[in-house]
C-alpha cells in the first residue's frame, strides 16, 4: 500500500490532528483529509485490519497484499511497510509499547506473532490454535491479551509467555472485548445468539451474566441470525456494549443488564466483508463501526454506499428503538472499517484505500 493523495481540493492535515474539543461541537465537520492508495491504481487488494496506538501518534493498518504497514498521525504519512509474505497478516493490533504490533497469521499456521517494529523482527510466537484466529484483544491495563478462533476455543495470554495463561471451549467464541476497566471480558457466540460475561481473574468459573439476543434477532435481523456478526466494543464509560453486523445495523446494548438501548440503522447493505461465520469469501475485515472515545456517539459505514455515518445515542430513539443516523459525513468510497483515535479527534477509515478524517478548523454554527 503506497502513499498517495485526496484531490487539492480537499483540507491537508494539520502538522498535528486536533486536541479533544467537544465531541458535539465537530461532529459534522468531519472530512476526508488524506488518503493512502494501494500500490496499483487497479489494485485488488483490501485493508482488513486498523488500530491506533496509545497514545493516538501512530495507525498499523494490516492489508490482504500481506503487508504491516505503519503511518505517523502528526506528519500525516506513511513512515513504514513490513512485509510478512509467508504466514500473512490480520488483526494487526499495538501493544501498550507504540514500537511493537501483535498480529494473526493467515497462512501456513494459526500462530499470533509478536513484532518488533525497530528491527522488523519476531519477537515471540503465541502457538495453540489449531484454525483461524476470527478476534484479538489487548487488555487496557495490562500486557494481557485474549484471542478468538474458528477452533471453537478462547486462549488468554501474557506478552512475556509464549504459552497460553488458560482456554476455554466454547460454540463459537469469534468476537472478544475487554471492558475499560480491564475486569470483564466479553465473548461473542452468535451460533447461540449469546454474549457472555466473565471475570476477567477467575475466567474458569462460569460467566456471571448471559445476554441473550435472540430476541433482539428475531426483531431487528430475522433473515441473519446466527451470523453476520462482525464487532464487539464497549463504550469508554463501560456503560454500552455494542454488537456490529455486517448488514441491517448494529446492536447498543446496556453493559450491565443486557437489555437493547438502541438497534442503528441506516446502512444500505453490507460493507462486502466477511463476519467469522462467512464462507462467502469476501475480504477479512474488523466490523465497521465504532464509538467516540465520549461513548456518546457511534461512526459506521454505510454499506454498500460511500459516506459514514453518525449516530447520536443521545438522541431520541423510534418506538421501537431504532435510531437513525443524526449526519452522513460526504465521502467517494466505502467505509469497510473505521476506527476513532483514542486521543486526538480524528477518524481512519479504510476499504481499499486508508483515509484520515479531520474536523474543519471553523465548522458551521448548523453543524453544532
Amino acid at each position: 500500500m503506497a502513499e498517495g493523495q485526496q484531490p487539492p481540493q480537499q483540507p491537508q492535515p494539520a502538522s498535528t490532528p486536533q486536541q479533544p474539543q467537544k465531541v458535539c461541537d465537530i461532529i459534522r465537520g468531519f472530512r476526508p483529509a488524506k488518503s493512502y492508495k494501494t500500490a496499483k491504481q487497479d489494485s485488488s487488494h483490501f485493508v482488513t485490519s486498523l488500530d491506533f496506538d496509545d497514545q493516538g501518534d501512530y495507525v498499523v493498518a494490516a492489508g490482504d497484499d500481506e503487508t504491516i504497514q505503519i503511518f505517523d498521525v502528526k506528519e500525516g504519512k506513511s513512515t513504514k511497510s513490513v512485509p510478512s509474505k509467508k504466514y500473512g497478516v490480520h488483526l494487526a493490533r499495538f501493544t501498550h509499547h507504540s514500537r511493537q504490533v501483535l498480529h494473526a497469521s493467515t497462512k501456513v499456521d494459526h500462530s499470533l506473532r509478536l513484532l518488533d517494529l525497530h528491527n522488523e523482527g519476531y519477537v515471540r510466537y503465541f502457538s495453540g490454535h489449531t484454525d483461524k484466529v476470527t478476534c484479538l484483544a489487548l487488555s487496557p491495563g495490562s500486557d494481557s491479551f485474549i484471542s478468538c478462533s474458528k477452533d471453537d476455543t478462547v486462549a488468554l495470554w501474557d506478552l512475556g509467555s509464549r504459552n497460553p495463561q488458560g482456554r476455554l471451549k466454547l460454540a463459537t467464541p469469534y468476537l472478544v472485548a475487554f471492558d475499560p476497566s480491564a475486569t470483564v471480558i466479553a465473548i461473542a457466540s452468535q451460533s447461540t445468539s449469546s454474549v457472555l460475561l466473565y471475570d476477567f481473574r477467575n475466567y474458569d468459573k462460569p460467566p456471571f451474566s448471559t445476554f441473550d439476543l435472540a430476541p433482539y434477532e428475531e426483531t431487528y435481523t430475522p433473515s441473519t441470525r446466527g451470523r453476520a456478526w462482525t464487532r464487539l466494543e464497549f463504550s469508554n464509560d463501560g456503560k454500552h456494549l455494542m454488537i456490529g453486523t455486517d448488514y441491517h445495523g448494529h446492536f447498543v446494548l446496556d453493559a450491565f443488564e443486557g437489555t437493547i438501548k438502541a438497534f442503528l440503522v441506516g446502512k444500505n447493505g453490507s460493507s462486502g466483508r466477511a463476519a467469522p461465520v462467512s464462507t462467502t469469501g469476501k475480504p477479512l475485515g474488523q466490523g465497521d463501526v465504532c464509538f467516540s472515545p465520549d461513548g456518546r456517539y457511534v461512526f459506521g459505514g454505510a454499506g454498500d454506499q460511500p459516506d459514514m455515518l453518525v449516530w447520536d445515542l443521545q438522541q431520541d430513539k423510534e418506538a421501537n428503538l431504532t435510531l437513525q443516523p443524526m449526519a452522513r459525513l460526504s465521502h467517494r468510497s466505502r467505509t469497510a472499517m473505521v476506527e476513532y483515535n483514542p486521543r486526538y479527534n480524528m477518524i481512519a477509515s479504510a476499504d481499499k484505500d486508508i483515509v484520515f478524517w479531520l474536523p474543519d478548523e471553523t465548522p458551521k454554527s448548523s453543524d453544532k
